[in-house]
């Protein structure tokens, strides 16, 4: 019979979820009911640093990127968060886009997509490498082989990867052609880091700069996909043409025609 090695790792203060062990099995990584994540050296079962936090829930799933660099984790809160193991600080905004709890999450082989599944009854794949090029994207992922009702858009940045393409476009549509190009007003005084766009409880999406987009009926909030979503499995996705939307100033351009 197999015996347990050492003493048991301790810190949490609740039931733990979800463990799993770096890919070169040095370290372990823990999520628990204390809406916490701890990493241990799997060497001397001891903590390294500082619990991670941030979800507003249980973290139910937890895993290492392929390099270990990074952790994925999915939560009760209905969220997938990303974090930096050297500095224990979390990556970017949490990724939203599930409607329920995340039960499961886990990078791809190569460490450039992250698939998360949920009680909502979807599977969600969404990018891990950012600032790649809309079109890219686009012609990579949107194959004669994808699936009706699949939902892919430019992301905004998780992790930052040398050597990509800055796009400012906004985009909540598999087409690359819907999107909405001219974004200078925008996205003005924002970094390429702030470039995130959330669906509010209310239907508002709002901008960076917090500004309300535009507003979702409610038939069409759930599912709702956003821009950081490569593809959803389960269920049909509510795609957007943005690529003649009015806003800012434009306004008085169109009035004016």
């Amino acid at each position: 019979m197999g015996q347990p090695i050492g003493e048991p790792l301790e810190g949490h203060v609740e039931e733990v979820n979800s463990v799993a062990f770096s890919w070169d099995g040095t370290r372990i990584v823990s999520g628990s009911d204390d809406e916490k994540i701890r990493l241990w050296d799997a060497g001397t079962g001891l903590p390294i640093g500082e619990p991670l936090e941030g979800h507003a829930d249980w973290v139910k799933s937890v895993s290492f990127s392929p390099d270990g660099a990074y952790v994925v984790s999915g939560s009760l809160d209905m969220t997938v968060r990303l974090w930096d193991v050297a500095t224990g600080q979390p990556i970017g905004q949490p990724l939203r886009g599930h409607t329920e709890e995340v039960n499961s999450v886990s990078f791809s082989w190569d460490g450039t997509r992250i698939i998360s599944c949920s009680h909502d009854g979807t599977v969600r794949v969404w990018y891990a490498a950012t600032k790649k090029s809309l079109q890219d994207h686009a012609e990579e992922d949107r194959s004669p082989s994808s699936p009706p009702g699949s939902c892919i858009s430019h992301p905004t940045v998780v992790i930052p990867t040398p050597n990509t393409v800055k796009n400012n476009s906004i985009s909540f549509s598999s087409n690359s052609t819907h999107a909405l190009c001219d974004t200078a007003e925008l996205l003005a005084g924002t970094s390429d880091d702030d470039h995130t766009y959330l669906l509010g409880a209310d239907g508002w999406v709002l901008g960076p700069n917090r500004q309300l987009l535009f507003w979702v009926p409610p038939a069409s909030r759930e599912p709702f996909y956003n821009s950081w979503t490569a593809l959803v499995i389960g269920k049909r996705c509510v795609e957007l043409d943005l690529s003649r939307m009015a806003h800012g100033t434009r306004w008085q351009h169109y009035c004016k025609e």
